[in-house]
Formats: structure tokens, C-alpha cells, sequence
């Protein structure tokens, strides 16, 4: 079968790979459609601690059981349509006890520490099995719309944190796919919304989210525009999906007394020190959360909220491929000119 694999940074390529083998204990998908991750990304330039070469990549899909292993057996059924969980957690650490899998020390994510579904067909280990990290999606939407159901329960993950609600005002900074996820999960929760980014752009290719005030602002502006937003308040909850310090920074002056703010962004390891005005989070008792992944219940809530048909993946869907032109998705990523990208192993 053909596959996107992982040799090293810089190395990535579309070879003939072994069709992985039915056991007893495992469940094999066949990929009807899987969305190329900012992660992804990373990993072309930077590689990863837990990939190791030569290795598939691809954890934001969609498939339909093909094998079921008969120690697995009685959960799914063949020809099921599934979507995943991709943090395959120990189960047995202090973390895992606490039923915080997704902060698993142990964990060996699907499409990083284990083949992805960049391929036409994707093994699910046992412990994938047994961990409940197999989501069943039996709605009838389109399956380039239930591969939303990963990058949209970490967005659900980080507003669970800071209690994205009805009424809230929320700023997201940074307009690319996840930025754009965030946005349209905080008005799926009845939030009104405030989307900034930079570039205008970017800007366009978001103009199909409805409902959502779109603002190329920065800096002092973004300052103002945010208090033109809240009527000189501030927001009650500020999501920072842009990887900039400078955007971390200045979040604290954007957010309400009392207000939350969410760092879903990561910076890249030796650039994340940040300077903080602690006056602005003790006097305005700001709480500041970060989140890390998803777990299978944030991911069964991303494949409802996506059958409900209220969350608008479509408008942030700009380039489907097939997945022989796997790299033009990159350099569209690279050059970023897309929101987010399908790819097709059976053809687009």
C-alpha cells in the first residue's frame, strides 16, 4: 500500500509499505480521509522524540473497520465508520488513575509514536482497542468532516479548562486552522467571538466562518479593538492559538478582571520563556491554563457536535488531495495559503 513515512527532517516520502497484518488482538481502518496537522509540519522540519524512522504519519481521520480481531470482537462491527483518539495511554500511571490519559508520561500517540493513517489502511493496537481510543461515527456526514473530530476535541479540551460559555466574549488570537477550530467551537457554545490575525489574507480564507468578527489587528490595535468588542471590559476568555510570546504576552491586558486565558499555542522547546506582568494577574485574579491533546470522551463530544451539524468544518476545509501530492499540502501549509487540508488514500 501506498503511505506518507518519516525518515528525518526534511525526509519525507510517499513509498509502497507493507498492508499491516490482522491479529487477534488488533483492529485494522481503511482511510477514507485523513487532515494534514500543524504537527505534521513540525515534524518534516524538526522530527520528533517519540517518531522513530522509518515511520507513517497521520492522526486526524477518519475510517471504516476492515478487521476486527476476535479478542476485540463485540465492541465495533465490520464496515463500522470510526474516528480516533490518538494519545494511546499506560492506563496505569498516577495520571492515568486521574483519568487524565491525555497527560499520560507514557503515552504513544497514533500517527507519532505509532504508524498513522496516511495510508490506505491503519492498524489499532490493543491498547488502542482497550483504551477506548476507537470512537465510533455512524452519522451521515461527510468523512472529510468527522477527520475534524481530533483537532476539535483539543479545542474542546482547552474551553472545558477555562469554561468557554454562553454569553462569554472570547478572543481568539491567530487565524490559522486552529485558531479557526476555536472560534467555531466558542459560538457553537454560545460565545460571541473575536477572531485576530495579522495577515489579511488569512483573513479571507476565513471570511466563511458566519457569525464570528474577523479583525486584522495587532499590538495597540488589537488592544483597542478588543475593548471596542467588550465595551472597554476586556474579554472573558482569551485563547492564544498563535505560537508567538509577544501574543502570550499581551494576552493578559486583553482579558477581563477575572478572566481566563487559554494557552493552546505552544512555542518551540529554548524559545518559550515569557515576561509576565504579575500585577496584571494578581490584582485582575486572571487565570492563565494551558492544555496539551484530547481524550476519547473529548473526542465523542468532537463527532457529536460535528454530527449535529453545528460546527461549520466545511468553511475551514480549502484544499482536498490525493494523497500522492501529500507534499503540495506541506508546502500550502509552509506557505500558508490554506486552512486545512484533506488527503485521500483512496483518491480524492
Amino acid at each position: 500500500m501506498k503511505a506518507v513515512v518519516f525518515y528525518a527532517p526534511g525526509d519525507i516520502r510517499i513509498e509502497e509499505r507493507p498492508e499491516p497484518s490482522p491479529k487477534r488482538d488488533n483492529i485494522i481502518i481503511e482511510i477514507m480521509c485523513c487532515l494534514i496537522c500543524g504537527t505534521d509540519l513540525k515534524i518534516y522540519h524538526s522530527g520528533n522524540p517519540r517518531v522513530k524512522p522509518p515511520q507513517i504519519l497521520g492522526h486526524e481521520l477518519a475510517g471504516k473497520i476492515v478487521h476486527i480481531g476476535q479478542d476485540a470482537a463485540g465492541k465495533y462491527s465490520l464496515g463500522e465508520r470510526v474516528t480516533l483518539a490518538t494519545t494511546v495511554a499506560c492506563g496505569k500511571c498516577a495520571y492515568c488513575r486521574m483519568g487524565l490519559g491525555n497527560m499520560c508520561p507514557d503515552a504513544q500517540p497514533l500517527g507519532c509514536g505509532r504508524d498513522g493513517g496516511f495510508a490506505a489502511l491503519m492498524e489499532l493496537p490493543a491498547e488502542a482497542v482497550r483504551g477506548g481510543n476507537v470512537i465510533p461515527a455512524e452519522g451521515s456526514c461527510p468523512d472529510e468532516v468527522i477527520a475534524f473530530s481530533e483537532p476539535l476535541s483539543c479545542a474542546i479540551n482547552a474551553q472545558d479548562i477555562i469554561q468557554v460559555g454562553e454569553g462569554d466574549k472570547v478572543l481568539v488570537i491567530g487565524g490559522g486552522p486552529l485558531g479557526a477550530i476555536n472560534a467555531e467551537l466558542a459560538k457553537v457554545r454560545g460565545a460571541q467571538v473575536l477572531l485576530s490575525n495579522r495577515s489579511r489574507p488569512r483573513l479571507e480564507m476565513l471570511s466563511g466562518l458566519k457569525d464570528i468578527q474577523l479583525s486584522a489587528s495587532s499590538g495597540a490595535d488589537l488592544h483597542d479593538a478588543v475593548m471596542e468588542f467588550t465595551g472597554g471590559v476586556g474579554a472573558d476568555k482569551v485563547i492564544v492559538c498563535a505560537p508567538s510570546a509577544p501574543a502570550m504576552e499581551q494576552a493578559l491586558s486583553l482579558a477581563r478582571k477575572g478572566g481566563w486565558i487559554s494557552y493552546f499555542a505552544s512555542l518551540p522547546r529554548g524559545m518559550s520563556d515569557l515576561t509576565l506582568d504579575s500585577r496584571l494577574i494578581h490584582y485582575n485574579e486572571l487565570r492563565v491554563a494551558g492544555s496539551s491533546d484530547s481524550r476519547p470522551e473529548h473526542v465523542a463530544e468532537a463527532v457529536r457536535i460535528l454530527e449535529s451539524g453545528e460546527f461549520n468544518a466545511v468553511a475551514i476545509l480549502t484544499h482536498r488531495i490525493p494523497l500522492e501530492q501529500f507534499m503540495d499540502g506541506l508546502r500550502l501549509m509552509e506557505e500558508k495559503t490554506c486552512l486545512k487540508v484533506a488527503v485521500y488514500p483512496q483518491g480524492a
